[in-house]
């Protein structure tokens, strides 16, 4: 019995053991398939994103989706561990394109930082990011930075199989040569990019000629800055590759108003703030709006200025972009100076000093310095003033000799002829070649594109009936909408109003050309205030030109709607009449001559106006007007006629 009880025991123990390990083993399996399926979910998703970063890799720059780029590096660099090296710098060089379409510099370079520092094994994915270093320090005008990149871009080029990079990186050493003043070595540059250009299969070089078009704007050579921004931009257009055309209306409006084309550079920097809005690219806007400010501000409207100004300061405040809103504060400044704003000036003058910290702002914007003097003068602080006017000579000087040493650089081919700098050829030399350059990308795109336009005229075709249609409704609409503005514009027109001594002269000799030709009757009176020296003598300017609108309001009204009447001279009118007879012109006269000599003028006291007038109708056989009106005035002042009377 006791032995019984004592295998029972032994035999409940080995079945309790037996299912606690079946019970641990199943707990096991279950999370092993548990974590299985998570790694095997975590590492499904991050095959799929590395596959979208190396799709969106093949998209050209300018049409990559900005909100996409962005979902897609906060998902992996929140997991960066998770991810190869070359998949992270990747991701910096995709938000780096991003924000160089949106105009943000200062994120273009916190990007390509990371990028490089990322330590990708592919060279063309460092090339890139190279590129787009060398851009922000294009921008930033540092051009020793600039050369140290393209040296290395340059280098890690010749292990590339890509010719575009290779010609990239040889453009921008090109750029930091030049900015150097090392244009032998610029120009070698340019020919070996000729070179490479006329030796490839390459169609278009808009990355490449902008480039070297910001270089010769930096440079000072604004004219052919803008032959190549002008080609740069006809390419975009052959090309169908307007998604960040804003930039080049922007580099563009640049050279015009560098060149005082104040009109053109306007219209070009509106044409961009248009295209940015409609690319949702903010930063953009408010470089377009910045410059249409500043060039307001050049034509004296200071008004006008005000609002794209402060829309311009607020976005680049709000996107950290100090030394744009430095510069555009700087702008609006003298815009609130010059509608005599002066309060509102003086405290954003004083931000923009807190701001700069005690550096130095870019030298476009030295005036700056002046204000700043002229504001503490204002303010009796003459210390203060000193100093600053003392550091505001000194910039100006400084500015000076460097003028003057661009200035010596790019007269180059005017001293060639003569052999007085033969050094400075490399310069006019690496400026053909640029604009060869842009000239021979315009032709071979041209070229391309000639079989797709054929195929694009061919359907055009098909719909050009329907358009042309709907221009021919167009232009009627618009040519009647016209005419009722012209009449609306007539009948709104002032009662003093009076053509001027030109345009009535010219009237004149239309109507008595046409007149002697077609053989029909034409009178022509001449109207004279015969006191007007009188009046011009006793009273000022302001009362005389009060008496001319009296004047020219009495006369409009005794005037017919198909008759003429212009000042020919001071107090001196002409009056044309076709197709009626001696009498109904002579009755016109005598009630216009006798509305005048008893319209009293308040403002002329005691004193008449007296008015007399000659008449007479041209003949077949007068050949010249001038003669025939002569003949008129003389017998005004021969006949002395009552004013009442007719002559």
């Amino acid at each position: 019995m006791f032995y019984f009880s004592i295998t029972n025991g032994i035999d409940m123990t080995i079945k309790r053991l037996f299912l606690f390990i079946v019970f641990t083993f199943k707990v096991q399996l279950l999370s092993f398939i548990l974590v299985s399926t998570a790694h095997a979910q975590a590492a499904s998703e991050q095959a799929v994103l590395s596959n979208q970063v190396q799709q969106l890799l093949k998209v050209d720059n300018e049409m990559i989706d900005a909100d996409i780029v962005k979902s897609l590096s906060e998902k992996i660099i929140n997991n960066r561990h998770d991810y190869s090296n070359d998949i992270l710098a990747k991701v910096y060089l995709l938000s780096a394109k991003v924000a160089s379409n949106q105009g943000n510099m200062n994120n273009v370079f916190e990007f390509t930082k990371r990028g490089l520092a990322a330590n990708s094994l592919d060279k063309k994915i460092k090339l890139a990011l190279l590129f787009k270093l060398a851009d922000v320090y294009v921008a930033r005008k540092e051009y020793k930075q600039l050369l140290e990149v393209t040296e290395e871009a340059v280098r890690n080029s010749e292990f590339s199989r890509s010719v575009k990079c290779r010609l990239l990186s040889l453009s921008y050493r090109s750029v930091a040569f030049a900015m150097l003043g090392k244009h032998q070595q610029a120009l070698a540059d340019l020919q070996q990019v000729e070179l490479g250009i006329s030796s490839s299969e390459l169609t278009e070089h808009i990355q490449l000629l902008t480039i070297l078009a910001l270089a010769y704007h930096h440079l000072g050579d604004y004219q052919t800055s803008l032959t190549m921004q002008l080609k740069i931009l006809k390419l975009r257009f052959e090309m169908n590759q307007k998604r960040n055309i804003a930039q080049t209306y922007l580099y563009l409006g640049y050279a015009y108003f560098y060149l005082q084309r104040f009109d053109d550079a306007y219209n070009v920097f509106w044409e961009s703030k248009k295209s940015a809005e409609g690319n949702n690219a903010p930063i953009n806007v408010a470089h377009a709006d910045k410059w249409l400010g500043i060039v307001l501000m050049r034509q004296k409207q200071f008004h006008a200025a005000l609002e794209p100004l402060q829309q311009a300061i607020e976005v680049f405040h709000q996107h950290h972009m100090l030394s744009e809103r430095i510069e555009t504060s700087v702008a609006l400044v003298s815009a609130k100076l010059g509608v005599e704003q002066i309060t509102e000036g003086y405290a954003l003058l004083n931000e923009v000093v807190r701001l700069l910290n005690g550096k130095n702002i870019a030298s476009e914007y030295t005036g700056f310095y002046r204000m700043v003097a002229e504001m503490h003068f204002s303010q009796e602080n003459y210390r203060l003033a000193y100093d600053w006017r003392k550091k505001y000579s000194q910039i100006l000087l400084d500015n000076l000799n460097d003028k003057r040493k661009s200035f010596s650089i790019m007269q180059g081919l005017s001293h060639l002829a003569v052999g007085k700098t033969p050094k400075i050829e490399p310069v006019e030399e690496s400026k053909r070649l640029a604009v060869k350059l842009a000239e021979s990308s315009e032709l071979s795109s041209s070229f391309i594109g000639k079989y797709e336009k054929q195929r694009i005229i061919i359907i055009s075709l098909s719909v050009l009936v329907a358009l042309l249609i709907l221009t021919l409704v167009g232009l009627f609409l618009r040519s009647r909408a016209q005419k009722i503005n012209r009449a609306y514009q007539e009948l709104e027109k002032p009662s003093h109003s009076m053509a001027s001594p030109m345009q009535t002269k010219f009237t004149y000799q239309l109507a008595f050309k046409k007149a002697r030709k077609f053989r029909y009757p034409f009178h022509v009176g001449y109207l004279v205030v015969e006191n007007w020296q009188e009046l011009v003598f006793h009273f000022n300017s302001k009362t005389i030109s009060e008496v001319t609108k009296g004047l020219a309001s009495v006369i409009n009204e005794h005037i017919a709607e198909f008759d003429y009447v212009g000042l020919l001279n001071e107090g001196e009118y002409l009056l044309l009449f076709e197709h009626q007879s001696s009498q109904e012109v002579n009755e016109k006269l005598d009630k216009l001559v006798q509305a005048v000599n008893t319209r009293a003028f308040a403002n002329l006291g005691d004193f008449s106006v007296t008015m007399k007038y000659s008449l007479n109708m041209a003949g077949f056989k007068d050949i010249d007007p001038y003669l025939f009106l002569a003949r008129i005035a003389e017998s005004v002042n021969i006949a002395q006629v009552n004013p009442s009377k007719a002559p």
